[in-house]
């Protein structure tokens, strides 16, 4: 046995605990107002092994459990409990899964207006969510102090690795979620608000640490130090009352969710959830311009491949963005946003693809959207150099040089400014479409009114044409290599769909593909190849 330390709640949210003498209370619970649930003076401590002697001789014996343990017959129906979403409550651990939260099923999927109408019991269930991230850290806040709160401006002294990870942001990280934003607010914007509110700074160290670590194959600790920070003020802004819920608290979940993403064969989704309803209950956020707009549109794109790589259903309201100015324009970023969005829809759209069909005239329609959008495309979109795949020669996948639209400027309704373009919008833009045109193929109507052999030939063509689709994504990212970002759609499209491609030249080259964006882009790829190998090993032995 040991002497307990700390009310439950305190260790449960991983902070320190300081219990006054004579105090029935400690001082977080007491100032928080909650009930403090203080641990007896001893508790029992879990005992792995023993030592034992024999023979005047130690022996230690492990205690685990027998591969042929038999467990005793449960009498009724049991209820596994995910106590990643607990909150402690009244004594208990009282379950705030993000299924239960609105009295839903784990597999229905709320409408917008379902979403929009239980945001109150959504932001109680994040906050409850967030507690279980906070790790590694013991911060502490001061009565006094609020994540909104500006630094004095004489205080904030940025330490030698302090400055290190903040040019790292700006230099590496930010231009990812600049891609589609004329005005770079990540770039710009964001790295003069974390110099104001800290709990901005601290999503931006800890995203910027874990992408040091990554690439340089060292510890997460001090990323995990700076996110358990980020995640006290986080829960402090959600405290709250929602309307005073504004652009920093916005921003502040969409970083921290690409800090998740960048772990994502671990990947929590904690902040997916979270940046989720924040963005359906800030319902002008996505067309209200400025930092928020393109926060917005940067978790669409976040939105979608949690779609397309985990399988997570597609709960953003899309009204929302159609009120956006992208499509009142026709400059090169609007033409990228519109054909996101156009994916999104399509994935909202079918959902469960390609499992359950679709509304056909829903379908045709969103297929119409996109086949117009390619038609309109800027003319500058088209690639100064195309080099078709050679499978013989070992070129599995085609040249394609996009070039910049002319004199690379243009201007933008909402700035006077002249904001400069390059071929990064054409590029991923273009991948995008590809992308859409696979869910299109996946969910074509036509095939549920085939017979069996039909059906089987139009599945055979259809990931024929998938893999041209995959392959033409591909060449895009290594024929621009200066468009770092061109690599995620890559990396997503060959995790979901690589299985179609059959050729060794195809394959051998999407491995070697999946190292340089791992070793240059500090994703982690390692678990798509190997996937993709046992895929491919399978069909094999199919064939």
């Amino acid at each position: 046995m040991r002497v307990g330390k700390g009310c439950g709640r305190c260790r449960h949210r991983h902070i320190r605990c300081v219990i006054p003498t004579g105090a029935s209370a400690c001082a977080p619970c007491a100032r928080l107002g909650r009930v403090c649930h203080l641990d007896p003076r001893f508790q029992f401590k879990a005992v792995h092994h023993i030592y034992q002697k024999s023979n005047g001789s130690s022996a230690r014996f492990d205690l685990v459990w027998d591969e042929q343990q038999v467990w005793v017959d449960v009498l009724q129906p049991v209820t596994f409990v995910n106590e990643a979403f607990d909150e402690w409550e009244g004594g208990e651990f009282v379950s705030q899964s993000h299924s239960q939260i609105a009295g839903n099923p784990p597999d229905t999927i709320l409408s917008p207006s379902q979403q929009l109408d239980t945001l109150s019991e959504v932001t109680t269930g994040f906050k409850s969510s967030l507690q279980h991230v906070s790790i590694h850290h013991g911060l502490e806040l001061a009565p006094t102090s609020s994540p909104l709160m500006p630094y004095p401006d004489e205080t904030l002294m940025l330490s030698l690795r302090e400055a290190s990870l903040m040019r790292n942001f700006i230099q590496k990280i930010a231009p990812w979620a600049d891609i589609c934003d004329p005005q770079s607010h990540f770039s710009t914007v964001v790295p003069r608000r974390a110099m104001k509110i800290p709990m901005v700074f601290k999503a931006v160290l800890a995203l910027a640490a874990r992408h040091d670590a990554i690439l340089n194959k060292t510890s997460d600790w001090e990323a995990s130090s700076y996110h358990g920070q980020c995640v006290e003020l986080l829960i402090t802004a959600l405290d709250r009352p929602d309307h005073t819920y504004d652009d920093d608290l916005l921003v502040t979940v969409v970083i921290l969710r690409i800090y998740e993403e960048l772990e994502n064969n671990t990947d929590e989704k904690f902040h997916l959830l979270g940046s989720n309803r924040l963005i359906n209950l800030m319902s002008r956020s996505a067309s209200s311009g400025g930092m928020a707009e393109a926060v917005s549109w940067q978790f669409l794109r976040q939105a979608i491949y949690a779609s397309v790589v985990q399988y997570q259903h597609f709960q953003l309201d899309l009204r929302n963005y159609e009120r956006s100015s992208m499509f009142l324009r026709d400059d090169d970023a609007a033409f990228a946003n519109m054909i996101i969005f156009h994916c999104a829809h399509i994935i909202q759209l079918c959902r469960d693809f390609p499992e359950q069909s679709v509304e056909v005239t829903a379908w045709h329609r969103v297929s119409e959207a996109v086949d117009e959008w390619h038609v309109k495309k800027p003319i500058t979109w088209q690639p100064i150099r195309y080099q078709a795949p050679d499978l013989a020669a070992n070129r599995p996948f085609p040249e394609m040089w996009m070039m910049s639209a002319p004199a690379g400027l243009y201007l933008t309704p909402s700035s006077p400014r002249m904001a400069l373009t390059d071929d990064a919008l054409s590029v991923v833009g273009m991948q995008y479409y590809y992308a859409a045109r696979i869910f299109l193929t996946l969910t074509d109507p036509q095939s549920l009114q085939m017979n069996d052999y039909a059906r089987a030939r139009f599945r055979h063509q259809a990931e024929r044409t998938i893999a041209a689709h995959v392959a033409t994504v591909i060449g895009l990212s290594l024929s621009n290599e200066s468009v770092q970002n061109a690599y995620f759609m890559a990396c997503h499209l060959l995790h979901r769909y690589g299985h179609c491609l059959r050729d060794q030249a195809e394959q051998e080259g999407s491995l070697n593909f999946l190292d340089r964006v791992e070793n240059v882009l500090g994703w982690r790829t390692a678990w798509i190849r190997q996937e993709l190998g046992r895929q491919w090993a399978e069909m094999a032995v199919d064939v």
